[in-house]
Order: C-alpha cells, then sequence, then structure tokens
C-alpha cells in the first residue's frame, strides 16, 4: 500500500542550490486556483443549527443548505469565529 503523501512533493534543491518547496494541498489541483472553488455563501439562504454549546467551551454551529452541510462555524471564547467551509 502506497503512503498516503508518496507523490505529493516535497522538498527540490534548484539549479543555484537553494531549497524549494513542491508540497502542494491535497485538493488543489495543478490547473485550478483555490480561490476559484471557494463559493460566496453571504448571498445564499442557509439554515443555522447549533450543535454543540457547552459552558466554558467553543460553541459549534452549522450552516446547511437543503440538508447539505455548507459552513462549520465555531464561536471562540475570545469573540473571534472559526469559519470552515465544506466543499464536496
Amino acid at each position: 500500500m502506497q503512503s498516503y503523501l508518496s507523490g505529493r512533493g516535497g522538498i527540490k534543491e534548484d539549479n543555484d542550490g537553494t531549497a524549494k518547496s513542491q508540497f502542494r494541498p491535497f485538493l488543489q489541483s495543478k490547473d485550478t486556483d483555490q480561490t476559484d472553488t471557494v463559493d460566496d455563501l453571504s448571498g445564499k439562504d442557509l439554515d443555522s443549527e447549533v450543535i454543540y454549546d457547552e459552558a466554558n467551551c467553543p460553541k459549534v454551529e452549522v450552516l446547511s443548505e437543503e440538508g447539505i452541510a455548507q459552513e462549520i462555524l465555531i464561536h471562540l471564547q475570545d469573540g473571534r469565529i472559526l469559519k470552515i467551509q465544506c466543499q464536496y
């Protein structure tokens, strides 16, 4: 069985001897830019559901469209929000 990271790239040296990283993200192909694949969710009517809300812990909220999760919001205790977009 092949390693998960095999073929994903590594560190190669240029002709002048400087190291150059060839690692690329798993979901990003060579032909497309990652910014082209991210949808703007601000214009959509998404359903909100809080799936975790305990004292002294971050609150987790899922935004979904037609029952399919589109974004996960993690409300941190210091007021920041971590947004995770779901791409299928």
